[in-house]
């Protein structure tokens, strides 16, 4: 095993946050379940920004990225999350690295010139399947400790909610730049102008 990697308690966003301010995303999590049900009903918004004709490939407004590389990057970050799940537990995953199912890898530049609705596709079935693996966990999975690293607060629990906050509030952050019109960051019969503009609406 490679040396330890500390990490600055204040890179632990919901250590001393229960929520985000921006896209209302609650740090406490509630089992495998709930966890692959927030992934599968993200994962949908996300094709629908993708499949939306609409959608462009271009950085405008506040966006470092364009709609078309944020839904390259959460198809990726599904893929990754394996990779993590592997090292905490010591187990070997079946899926699929970035690159190895038809996209590009993490590189945005390469993220551009995607085709969007392969992404929807390919973002589909990797949510679809790191959802599979959550409902999969048990509770002692859950509260294992990522050994790379020496502060036994990072556990499975713990990244998977900063995995899960990165996707709803990547979909925030488009939804508010206009640039995603299948975007639907609010539940359903609502929208981005009920309540805090663009807050995701996470069920408590």
């Amino acid at each position: 095993m490679g040396a330890t990697v500390p990490i600055p308690v204040e890179r632990g966003l919901f250590f001393s946050s229960p929520r985000c301010n921006q896209c209302n995303f609650p740090s406490v999590h509630s089992g495998g379940e709930r966890a692959a049900g927030l992934l599968r009903e993200y994962a949908g918004r996300w094709r629908r920004v993708l499949t939306d004709p609409q959608v462009t490939r271009r950085r405008t407004g506040p966006l470092a990225w364009s709609p078309l590389e944020h839904g390259c990057h959460v198809r990726d970050m599904c893929l990754l999350f394996h990779q993590r799940l592997d090292a905490t537990l010591g187990t070997a995953s079946s899926a699929p690295a970035p690159g190895e199912q038809g996209g590009s890898p993490d590189v945005p530049g390469l993220y551009r010139d995607e085709d969007p609705r392969r992404v929807a596709g390919e973002l589909g079935r990797a949510a679809e399947s790191l959802a599979r693996r959550f409902a999969s966990l048990s509770a002692g999975d859950w509260d294992r400790a990522d050994p790379r690293f020496t502060d036994p607060r990072l556990t499975v629990a713990f990244f998977t909610g900063h995995f899960l906050h990165d996707i709803v509030h990547d979909l925030g952050e488009v939804t508010r730049a206009g640039r995603g019109r299948g975007a639907d960051t609010g539940p359903r019969g609502t929208g981005p102008g009920h309540g805090t503009p663009g807050a995701a609406e996470v069920p408590s």
